[in-house]
């Protein structure tokens, strides 16, 4: 029914969080009545493909030199204190707040209970290796700091048993964040008050 590279291209949109075929549809068929914002999204495809880096100790998407991003690379975070999150956008939310001073380990995903593989891709590893190369070998502390769902109450389970030798103490972000909310959506003092009643 539609031509191969509106349909190819829809199934590529559809994958992005929030998306459907429809909306994925939608999307094409506005880019291509306006063409102004057609090739602007497409120069600024190819700046991100050119310019973001990971960064090689939390994950965190970052533009400059090195292999470090700016809070990793910062003297004045604490290397011994680490936020477990599970998106790159909760990490931006947390600095909103201004009052987290350590650095971060994105996880990618949370643990889908239909799916025994998403235990394993969850970067665990790097984050011991990260610890173990700590002037003391054992972090301060980990906070978790994963949204109240399902999956998350799930995922810091795991993390708490899986983590329990790596940190003198694991607490866990404070109920401010309504069970089944997203950190991604709390506003700053919400955050703020859930990480200074962490536990």
């Amino acid at each position: 029914m539609y031509p191969d590279s509106i349909k190819n291209l829809a199934e590529t949109i559809a994958h992005l969080p929030s998306i459907g075929k429809r909306q994925a549809l939608r999307l094409i068929f506005y880019l291509i009545r306006n063409q102004d914002v057609r090739r602007q999204l497409i120069q600024q495809l190819n700046e991100l493909e050119k310019k973001i880096k990971i960064c090689e100790r939390c994950f965190l998407p970052f533009e400059g030199p090195g292999q470090l991003c700016h809070i990793c690379s910062n003297p004045s975070r604490s290397q011994n204190i680490i936020a477990i999150v599970e998106k790159e956008i909760d990490v931006f939310s947390i600095e909103q707040t201004n009052s987290f001073k350590g650095t971060y380990h994105i996880l990618g995903h949370l643990i889908d209970p239909a799916d025994i593989n998403s235990y394993n891709t969850l970067r665990l590893d790097q984050l011991e290796k990260r610890i173990r190369r700590l002037p003391q070998q054992i972090a301060d502390e980990i906070i978790i700091a994963i949204s109240p769902t399902t999956e998350g109450d799930l995922t810091a389970m795991y993390l708490e048993r899986k983590l329990k030798n790596l940190a003198k103490k694991i607490s866990r972000i404070g109920r401010g964040i309504p069970t089944g909310g997203e950190i991604e959506f709390a506003d700053a003092e919400t955050l703020k008050n859930a990480l200074s009643n962490r536990r």
